[in-house]
């Protein structure tokens, strides 16, 4: 009896081991974020610089996520290449001419995202090797535009200096004074011309009139002239 019991206190034991083992194995890939229920097809990808991605970084296409990064080894050193294992998720195949992108997120995350050809006929087959290519991210965008943004920025400090230095001087103040004379100047002649327009527009009927008359009186003059003319040249 007692080895009887003492034998079911070791296989209880012994289940209570297994479980732990298999509770521990899911855990573990539960928090890696792999699903080992799922059907997962994998592929590699060999990439020249692999600076802040690890397994279990995710992998997207067109935004959504398909698959984890499963592993990283070098596969050569002459050149550096590192082959990197990804492991999709359900059935997505992969056509050919494809290709895996690798770079960082706003927030500084190493993504891995696939540029798939749209205008495959041909999938590739769990297993193949793909090339990876290294994504212009943010940050390097803002690397490249830094140098740009300082020289800009250097002229725009001698700008601001200059106009310091030009409105310190005494004759800065002297030319705002002189620019506001003339500017005063400017304005009472402006009042004096639509003074004399003024004027104008109001005598201009008057004047107009006179012009008329005269220009009749002048026709009358000019037919008795000619009417004295011609009696002198009968006579």
């Amino acid at each position: 009896m007692q080895a009887q019991g003492k034998f079911s206190r070791n296989f209880i034991i012994g289940v209570s081991f297994l479980i732990a083992l298999v509770l521990l194995y899911f855990g573990v890939n539960f928090l890696k974020g792999t699903n080992i229920l799922k059907k997962q097809n994998t592929y590699v990808v060999m990439f020249d610089d692999v600076t802040g991605l690890y397994p279990s970084s995710p992998v997207y296409v067109n935004g959504y996520q398909i698959g984890l990064v499963n592993a990283i080894k070098m596969h050569s050193t002459d050149p550096i290449q590192f082959a990197v294992d990804i492991n999709l998720e359900g059935d997505y195949r992969i056509p050919q001419g494809s290709y895996f992108e690798f770079g960082s997120d706003l927030l500084g995350a190493s993504t891995v995202s696939l540029v798939a050809n749209k205008e495959a006929s041909k999938l590739l087959s769990p297993g193949d090797t793909l090339h990876g290519r290294q994504k212009q991210g943010m940050m390097n965008s803002v690397a490249n535009v830094a140098p740009k943004a300082d020289s800009i920025l250097t002229h725009i400090d001698s700008v601001v200096l200059t106009l310091n230095k030009l409105m310190s001087n005494p004759m800065w103040e002297q030319s705002i004074a002189g620019i506001g004379s003339t500017v005063a100047q400017l304005d009472e002649s402006s009042k004096s011309v639509n003074a004399v327009m003024a004027s104008i527009r109001k005598d201009l009927p008057t004047v107009t009139q006179n012009l008329t008359a005269v220009s009749n009186d002048l026709k009358e003059v000019t037919a008795e002239l000619n009417s004295l003319e011609l009696q002198k040249t009968f006579n």
